[in-house]
């Protein structure tokens, strides 16, 4: 596969043009049983398969990228049952999620950065990419990831090739390519010991020598973790169905098309949280006169305890999507003559669209809680509809690329980019009842259009036999369009039942352009062994209100927030040593962000407070990180990956009081008379600092009373505390824990089926994927208040074993 080198001469960037995306396979995932001979001439030495990854858009091997990159393979992620986003962080120590109180407002966090905020409005700071075509909104990732071939995790920012929304890395995945030869089926089917079930099946070859087909079809579904008592049904799980298709036509021999649809519904019940803690003695609910809704009687049945997973919920919680789409990638070849030979040429547009509607019980209880509210006078509403949350998204993508490819093998490449976007946002959210003020209720709808075009440059540079340069250039120019309609709600802090009333707000249209870029430097001291240095930069657009905090006017006084942005610098190590059986990529980083975007309680001159966007002034993120694989013996892989991270608050005087905080004696600068506090040196949320992930796999020798392919995989990874939330409300951190996995499989007839089983959290180790500070308030009738305490437990917070089956045929 490589080029011819003068003697001596480290083998950078030597790769010859892939022309099929099946190449593409090779990146990680190895397994025991993959153990090849890389040359004719080579002894019967075992070796790891070379990796090789798309990060600079072109196919390089990992060791040639000056970059952080965590690869997983198919291999990897079918024996891990990766099928969401969080089996991929689970895998991947740089990657966390922020648990919202809704699946559609969790959030991706990379080197403990993210969008912490709730907020449609703003873009998200690590970009999701599947097959070249990016994600718009955060929660379309938080789905069924099917049919998925490799996921290379870019850490850092990657704004230059992969634009504004990859300000703090990004997440590329690529899904299985077409076969290469005669049509073939393949059928899975998976099963927990906790009801959840998995089948899918792919349809992939050849039509004719120029048509090529792949159709994927799958059905997902997991019950839940948490148990309602009301209506006896589970909670906190997820199901999807999908369905892919890829269409392959080489129209001449440089031309070629691929067509690309697919379709997926999903449905994610969580992330309600169940009570683990609860004071001592007696309360009630919002009015202490009105014994109906006594903490006994709102929790009867329901044992309270640290890893409780029962509740009591009237009304349906969780996140119904569905997304349709279309990817068209075009490829010209410049043939041998042209004066770009060895040049090629893609176009690759998009289509998505993406309509959802996220739901909540709002009180977390089976009372109707409205009819015991009262009013100023003291009396109850009287009100038997339950509080609850409706909110519709109606968001609409569609992308073109225009990409020019210089020959692989040259000691000078480059790639050069056009980029242009159109992305709107629809949202109507209703929350709580009309009449009573303590369910916040609001009703509103909102609109949000961008429009970004983009040129982008990137380049390799050998410029002598053992270093190379790499250098990129984006210029950015976004518009964008925003307008709230506030169509009635209740001032929370108002001593009566005061509508706000119909409220319009159209923003003047925001235009900004932005450049980012990126350098770096590679010195190999062999072909295997390289270290690099790079610097980059990431701007991220601005963004604009669109929760219920906009339906007070004061919200709108500073929008739109400023554009975010971010200064990094990386220095690494990677080497394929051994003789090819152990690899090491070793990083150091640190990364500054100013006008980070956030969302943070505020309180306006009216009285009134919300949940608004707000600007940090500066964070930052520093840390270490290293992956290893080594092949000890033909039968035994171990690989580790590692990330030390402090992600902190920088500067940021003007920070959210919490429940209970003491130091609110900051003076609000926009609301005279309010007051905040201090969060400077707070840590980021969900961002822990130590997070490891390792294991390995066993393949059992071959002898007549086993004639099948045998192998023992075991996976342990744990993290240290994080915190919470922003505001660093102590009630919100969360201990760290340790998971371990064991596993086994068999598989024969050449490939052609497996069968592997397994307990995951074999130690039954139970641990929170969010808390809950607060979770219900009651009120004695005399004294301080009785207060409670959730959680939200982890997809695999409790043991549970497995089995899955694979076969071709």
């Amino acid at each position: 596969m490589t080029g011819k080198n003068s003697p001596g001469m480290p083998r950078i960037g030597r790769l010859r043009p892939i022309a099929s995306a099946a190449a593409l396979l090779l990146v990680g995932g190895y397994s025991p049983a993959q153990a090849q001979q890389q040359d004719a001439t080579a002894t019967d030495q075992p070796k790891l398969e070379t990796v090789v990854v798309s990060a600079n858009r072109r196919i390089e091997k990992l060791e040639d990228v000056p970059a952080s990159i965590t690869v997983l393979g198919e291999e990897t992620m079918q024996r891990n049952n990766v099928r969401e986003f969080v089996d991929i962080v689970n895998l991947s120590p740089a990657l966390s999620v922020s648990v919202g109180t809704q699946v559609g407002t969790n959030s991706i966090n990379m080197r403990g950065i993210g969008t912490t905020s709730n907020n449609l409005g703003i873009e998200g700071d690590v970009a999701i990419i599947v097959d070249d075509l990016p994600y718009s909104q955060a929660q379309q990732a938080f789905k069924d990831m099917s049919d998925m071939a490799r996921v290379e995790v870019l850490k850092g920012p990657q704004s230059t090739l992969f634009g504004k929304s990859s300000i703090a890395g990004a997440v590329v995945m690529s899904t299985k390519p077409i076969g290469a030869g005669p049509m073939k089926t393949r059928v899975s089917v998976y099963d927990t010991s906790d009801h959840e079930y998995r089948v899918n099946a792919s349809l992939s070859g050849r039509l004719t020598d120029t048509v090529g087909l792949r159709l994927f079809a799958a059905k997902t579904n997991f019950p839940g973790l948490l148990h309602n008592l009301t209506n006896d049904s589970m909670q906190n799980g997820s199901g999807s169905k999908t369905f892919l298709a890829k269409l392959s036509w080489q129209l001449t021999p440089d031309l070629d098309v691929l067509l690309s649809p697919h379709f997926d519904h999903s449905l994610s019940t969580g992330n309600t949280p169940a009570v683990t803690y609860i004071d001592p003695g007696v309360g009630y609910l919002f009015n202490k006169n009105y014994t109906a809704l006594s903490n006994t009687a709102v929790l009867r049945d329901i044992h309270i305890s640290r890893w409780n997973r029962e509740i009591r919920n009237d009304s349906p919680s969780g996140l119904e999507s569905t997304d349709r789409g279309l990817g068209l990638r075009v490829n010209y070849a410049f043939p041998g003559d042209s004066p770009l030979a060895g040049h090629s040429l893609t176009s690759i547009t998009s289509l998505d669209n993406n309509l959802s509607n996220d739901f909540r019980d709002n009180d977390n209880i089976d009372l109707i809680s409205t009819f015991y509210q009262v009013d100023a006078s003291g009396k109850p509403s009287g009100i038997a509809d339950p509080p609850e949350i409706n909110g519709t998204t109606d968001s609409k993508t569609s992308t073109q690329e225009l990409r020019l490819t210089s020959p692989d093998g040259k000691p000078f490449r480059y790639i050069v980019g056009l980029w242009a976007a159109r992305n709107t946002v629809y949202r109507t959210y209703y929350r709580g009842n009309p009449f009573v003020k303590e369910t916040n209720f609001t009703n509103y709808d909102t609109n949000s259009g961008s429009l970004t075009h983009a040129v982008y440059a990137n380049s390799n540079w050998d410029f002598a036999d053992n270093q190379s340069l790499t250098a990129g250039v984006r210029f950015n120019r976004e518009s964008n369009d925003y307008s709230f309609h506030t169509i009635d709600s209740l001032s929370s802090t108002a001593p009566t039942n005061k509508h706000t009333g119909e409220y319009y707000y159209v923003a003047p249209q925001h235009k900004e352009n932005a450049v980012t870029g990126k350098v770096g430097y590679t010195y190999h001291f062999t072909p295997d062994v390289m270290v690099y240095g790079t610097a980059s930069t990431g701007s991220k657009g601005v963004a604009y209100d669109m929760t219920s905090g906009a339906n007070n006017p004061n919200v709108f006084a500073h929008l739109p927030l400023a554009s975010e942005k971010a200064n990094s610098y990386e220095a690494g190590f990677k080497a394929n040593l051994l003789n090819n059986r152990a690899t090491i990529n070793a990083a150091i980083f640190q990364t500054r962000f100013r006008d980070y975007q956030t969302s943070a309680t505020e309180r306006f001159s009216d009285g009134s407070q919300a949940s608004v966007l707000y600007s940090i002034p500066s964070i930052q993120t520093r840390g270490f990180e290293a992956d290893t694989q080594l092949l000890v013996a033909r039968a035994l892989l171990l690989n580790a990956n590692l990330a030390y991270t402090r992600a902190t608050v920088r500067s940021w005087d003007q920070g959210p009081c919490y429940s209970g905080a003491t130091d609110c004696t900051i003076p609000n600068r926009l609301v005279p008379g309010a007051f905040l506090r201090d969060a400077s040196g707070g840590t980021m949320p969900n961002a822990p600092k130590w997070k490891l992930s390792m294991g390995g796999e066993y393949t059992l020798p071959q002898f007549a009373a086993l004639p099948y392919a045998t192998a023992i995989n075991a996976q342990w990874r744990t993290q240290s505390t994080v915190m919470g939330a922003i505001s660093q409300d102590p009630s919100l951190r969360r201990p760290g824990y340790g998971i371990f996995d064991l596993g086994a499989s068999v598989s024969g007839g050449k490939g052609k089926w497996k069968l592997a089983f397994g307990a995951k959290n074999l130690f039954d180790h139970h641990y929170a994927s969010g808390n809950v500070g607060s979770f219900l308030n009651f009120k004695r009738a005399s004294g301080g208040d009785v207060k409670s305490y959730g959680w939200q437990p982890a997809r695999d917070a409790f043991r549970y074993t497995y089995v899955r089956l694979d076969v071709g045929f």
